[in-house]
């Protein structure tokens, strides 16, 4: 059976505090990885899958999330000036994040929803 590639993020602070973004393979979000993982882009563009683009502090191209074949998930700090942040500690490479945790981009945090809604 093949994994379901969804899932859904939810600002927790900013403008747009509690909005939810539902993000699907199957509606063109994101893209595959040759390893089977699911990866979504974060930044302040337009065309990133989840745009932020209220916080100055956010690059353009600020990080990724990969959704590993196991189901877990992977923060990837994209080279951004302000960090991308998990567990209040800056990170500097690929770091494993657990639905539900919160991370922060630039001034702006967000997490993976525990449990995926019907959007």
């Amino acid at each position: 059976m093949e994994q379901k590639r969804a899932l859904v993020i939810m600002f927790m602070s900013g403008p747009d505090d509690g909005q939810k973004i539902y993000l699907s393979y199957d509606a063109g979000d994101g893209y595959l990885n040759t390893d089977g993982s699911w990866q979504i882009v974060f930044g302040r563009r337009e065309e990133c899958d989840v745009s932020i683009p209220f916080d100055t502090q956010v690059s353009r191209q600020h990080a990724m999330l990969r959704m590993m074949l196991n189901g877990e998930f992977l923060l990837i700090d994209s080279g951004s000036l302000n960090g991308t942040f998990v567990r209040k500690e800056r990170i500097d490479q690929p770091t494993r994040i657990k639905r539900g945790e919160l991370f922060r981009l630039g001034r702006t945090s967000l997490r993976i929803q525990p449990e995926m809604d019907e959007g």
